[in-house]
């Protein structure tokens, strides 16, 4: 079994959804867990309380990605209460979906790339310079990246800055012994446009075409990011992990 114990994790987005999955998975591996929110306090807080029950060790931190004085106070407040850091996961978003390309206005298509690639590049570029060598960076991207459908052209094409980010900045800090990855999820339930539930056409479509026949799960993705923050991924750097339950997106 994964130990994080005596690590200082961040994950952005993080209080509900996969961010959250993730954060939990981290505090029961023994991680001091720092949750980020952007508006969604009362959710931040429910988490806090639910990692605290299961006595681990945690805070909270308000940070708008997209707004680099705010992932600065971020990181500060981790370093201040923690002293170091150890995992950084950039899991911070907003989903655009089922909507043709002639169709995205501006201010849709500026929202998504603000919190997705310029979230992401502030997110990542601050992790590589806080966080210890030794490290570990994550990047939760999109299956949509890799298999590109009608409808996601906004939204995919702003979660592939990430995955570029990811080979580059492997490269920049591998001699420190970090290593920096991406996890691209598939459609989660539980999570994004799914966070109140999945309805049951899009359920069924969904399954139809997975090899494994069922929606992911938040905790599929925190399984990824388990391995991925751990020992065992200690050589695996500059990769993008598919979880898609075998199928093409």
């Amino acid at each position: 079994m994964t130990s994080l114990n005596n690590e200082t994790a961040l994950v952005t987005g993080s209080a509900r959804g996969i961010g959250r999955a993730i954060a939990e998975r981290y505090a029961a591996l023994g991680a001091n867990v720092v949750i980020n929110y952007s508006t969604g306090e009362a959710h931040a807080r429910e988490t806090v309380a639910a990692i605290e029950q299961a006595g681990g060790t945690v805070i909270a931190v308000q940070a708008n990605v997209a707004r680099a004085a705010d992932v600065d106070r971020l990181f500060d407040a981790t370093l201040e209460r923690f002293g170091s850091l150890d995992i950084v996961v950039a899991n911070a978003g907003v989903e655009l979906i089922a909507l043709p390309l002639l169709d995205v206005s501006e201010d849709e298509f500026d929202r998504l790339y603000s919190i997705n690639a310029k979230g992401a590049f502030l997110t990542l570029q601050r992790a590589a310079r806080h966080i210890a060598d030794n490290g570990r960076i994550i990047y939760i991207g999109s299956s949509s990246t890799a298999f590109p459908q009608p409808g996601m052209g906004p939204y995919s094409s702003s979660k592939i800055a990430g995955q570029i980010l990811v080979e580059v900045l492997s490269k920049e800090t591998g001699a420190r012994g970090i290593t920096v990855n991406s996890i691209l999820p598939t459609a989660t339930d539980g999570a994004g446009v799914f966070t109140g539930g999945v309805p049951e056409d899009v359920a069924q479509f969904i399954q139809s075409i997975r090899a494994i026949k069922r929606m992911g799960t938040a905790d599929d993705v925190a399984d990824a990011a388990e391995y991925l923050a751990g020992h065992l991924a200690r050589f695996v750097s500059g990769q993008h992990l598919l979880i898609s339950g075998g199928a093409p997106a």
